[in-house]
C-alpha cells in the first residue's frame, strides 16, 4: 500500500466509499497492508503539504494523525538493507518512477503482493515491473 491510499483517509476531498471500506478492513485486521519504511514520512507530509495548500486547516492536523495512528501499527512497515536499495534504484530507472515510488514497486513485488495505489505513475508502471494492483472496489 503507497501513501496515496493513505492520503485519501487524511484529504477529505478524496475520500471515497472504497477507501472507507479499506480503511476500516484494515482496521478489522481484514487486509495486512504492507509498506516501505518511508511510509510513514509520506503520510505525515501529506498532512503537511495539505496545510500548506490549504486543503486541510492546521487545526485538523491532530485529529487525521489520530486516524492515521488507528492503522499505523497495523502496517507492517519494511526497512531496507543496502543491498535492497540498490535493487530499489534499478527499478526506480527502469521504470521511469521516483525512487520513493520505485520502493513501493520492489517490495510488492519482493513479497509477490498488489499494489494498492491510487498514483497514475505507480499505476502505468507496475505492470512493466511485474507488479499486480490491488484492486480497492472489490472489498
Amino acid at each position: 500500500m503507497d501513501a496515496s491510499v493513505t492520503a485519501a483517509w487524511l484529504l477529505p476531498d478524496m475520500a471515497s466509499e472504497h477507501t472507507r471500506k479499506l480503511y476500516a478492513a484494515i482496521r478489522r485486521d481484514e487486509v495486512e497492508p504492507q509498506a516501505p519504511n518511508a511510509w510513514q514520512w509520506e503520510c505525515a507530509n501529506i498532512l503537511a503539504n495539505g496545510v500548506r495548500s490549504g486543503r486541510i486547516p492546521a487545526s485538523a492536523v491532530e485529529g487525521l494523525w489520530s486516524v492515521l495512528d488507528a492503522i499505523r501499527h497495523r502496517v507492517e512497515l519494511h526497512e531496507l538493507a543496502p543491498a535492497q536499495h540498490k535493487a530499489v534504484l534499478a527499478v526506480a530507472i527502469d521504470a521511469g518512477v521516483s525512487l520513493y515510488d520505485a520502493g513501493y514497486l520492489w517490495l510488492a513485488k519482493s513479497l509477490n503482493l498488489p499494489l494498492a495505489t491510487f498514483d497514475e505513475h505507480l499505476i502505468q508502471a507496475a505492470p512493466q515491473a511485474g507488479v499486480k494492483l490491488f484492486d480497492i472496489s472489490t472489498l
